[in-house]
């Protein structure tokens, strides 16, 4: 009888410290499904993780972007108007900052974010749990933006010219005609961009463009995004490229689903493909000699 209640306790404690890691065990980041409104914890693993219920902390703000990297969300109150920086325990006001902010673009790991409102446009650094406020930039309506890693360049797309905006008040206008997509390479200035001219991608590095041919069936990529060792492109109907930085080496991989996005998640090498919603969220994962597709079930949500 004695073993018998100790292995009933013991059975008790792995399933407690099992339900704590579900919560506080690895984490891919949060995800906003902007469909139902709702922020979501990516808990697991790249090859066995699921999403959270609804986090209560994406409750009550009139917009949220999630952050690349998925440490963190930004959204505004609906109530005071104030920046809010959500996470997978709670919420803060970003009283520092101005109010009043109508949308945010990130940098390519999240490390960095520009604030928007009309016309106008503010660099912001993450700074431990909050973010800090640097430098500003006047923009057209409509253009697409993006931010470097360390916050010091902002890269703005409108009516097919690009315009790369320095810390220090300068502005570029790199010479890409009909540019149709730009960002960032990640943790870096240098940049990757698409145009009008089918089946290839722009790098420059060092100030100079490349052209990188894309194999076929990547006449025209939806998203582009690289890092110091590859080239990364995905067409509408989840054909992958991954190309080696000197183009040399060409990896494909098909998807069975309807791509979007490139964005990266809470490990190096991990991206997704599409957003969230009714179906599965689809991710690359890079990190291998062959890239692999992962996917995370949508949540199950228990009849009321």
């Amino acid at each position: 009888m004695r073993i018998l209640r100790l292995a009933l306790t013991l059975a008790l404690a792995s399933a407690a410290l099992a339900q704590e890691g579900s919560v506080a065990g690895p984490s891919l980041g949060l995800l906003y499904d902007a469909s139902a409104r709702s922020l979501h914890r990516v808990n697991g693993v790249p090859a066995a993780a699921l999403l959270s219920e609804a986090l209560p902390g994406g409750d009550g703000l009139a917009w949220l972007a999630a952050a690349p990297g998925g440490g963190y969300a930004l959204g505004v109150s609906e109530q005071t108007g104030l920046l809010e920086m959500v996470t997978a325990t709670g919420r803060a006001s970003l009283e520092a900052l101005p109010g009043g902010v109508t949308g945010a673009r990130f940098s390519p790991t999240g490390r960095a974010a520009l604030l928007l409102w009309e016309g106008r446009a503010m660099a912001a650094k993450l700074s431990g749990a909050s973010l800090e406020a640097g430098w500003e930039f006047a923009t057209e309506s409509g253009a697409a933006l993006t931010i470097s890693d360390d916050g010091q360049a902002a890269l703005a797309l409108f009516e097919g010219r690009l315009a790369l905006h320095h810390a220090g008040g300068t502005v570029e206008h790199p010479a890409l005609e009909q540019a149709r997509a730009g960002a960032f390479v990640e943790g870096s200035h240098d940049m990757v961009a698409l145009t009008e001219e089918a089946g290839v991608a722009f790098v420059q590095r060092g100030g100079e463009w490349t052209r990188v041919a894309l194999p076929d069936g990547l006449a025209r990529p939806v998203a582009v995004a690289a890092t110091a060792d590859y080239l990364l492109a995905v067409s509408e109907d989840g054909l992958l490229a991954r190309v080696s930085s000197d183009g040399t080496a060409v990896e494909t991989i098909a998807c069975a689903c309807t791509a979007t996005t490139l964005t990266r998640m809470g490990r190096a090498h991990l991206y997704r493909l599409n957003e969230a919603g009714d179906g599965p969220v689809w991710l690359l994962d890079a990190s291998e000699a062959q890239p692999r597709i992962l996917f995370l079930p949508p949540v199950v949500k228990e009849a009321e």
